[in-house]
């Protein structure tokens, strides 16, 4: 049984250890024997399961772009319409960059690099959630819950702030404290509630979608 096992375990390892490593260094600053240090597997493991280095880190990519998939499933049933359905995906969203925030560190660097490892595989990942978005934008719109918005605008409304609060913990914690001596710090909770009133705001049609409520 154990070497039943073993492919997928090594397999899972060296994702596990290639995320960690990405994460720290960027694709270039990570090595292959790093790696595979890491997951205490034999360097020609990596090239066993994934080919390349390339093609590993485009397998950590699909791999963390997949939990979006399934805030998406999570999400899809939920009853409410449009801007419940929106609002809690994003909000499952933020939850996760707080638990794990390789995915928007990777992102990240992605951008800032112009996104020149990603291949078209990713692109259509990535295309998979923004359908989402837009398509039940559309539905909103079409039942007259949603007024006229454009769907990425939403989409960064809503994940910018997420994905930069996420990678700048470290930022927040060493300059909060000289540059906001008195001020609170800000938590992932407050953030979120933050980032799904602005969302309904956004969204909702009528006199709510208004920022004056006096």
């Amino acid at each position: 049984m154990v070497g039943l096992h073993a492919p997928i375990d090594t397999r899972e390892s060296l994702l596990k250890a290639a995320t960690e490593a990405f994460v720290e260094k960027g694709f270039s600053g990570a090595r292959v024997d790093e790696i595979a240090r890491k997951a205490r597997a034999n360097k020609a493991m990596i090239y066993y399961h994934f080919g390349s280095k390339e093609k590993l880190y485009r397998a950590v990519l699909l791999h963390q772009i997949g939990s979006l998939h399934e805030e998406i499933a999570r999400v899809a049933g939920l009853e409410g319409g449009p801007v419940v359905r929106l609002t809690a995906f994003y909000a499952g969203l933020g939850r996760m960059f707080a638990e794990r925030p390789s995915l928007p560190h990777i992102m990240f660097r992605e951008m800032l690099t112009g996104g020149v490892h990603m291949d078209a595989g990713v692109a259509r990942a990535l295309k998979g959630v923004f359908d989402f978005v837009a398509g039940t934008i559309r539905e909103g719109i079409e039942r007259g819950q949603v007024r006229p918005v454009d769907p990425l605008f939403v989409h960064l409304t809503a994940i910018a702030p997420m994905m930069l609060f996420s990678v700048g913990r470290s930022f927040r914690e060493r300059v909060l404290p000289v540059a906001m001596p008195e001020g609170a710090r800000p938590t992932p909770e407050a953030l979120l509630a933050h980032v799904q009133d602005v969302l309904v705001r956004t969204l909702e049609s009528g006199p709510r979608a208004s920022t004056d409520r006096s």
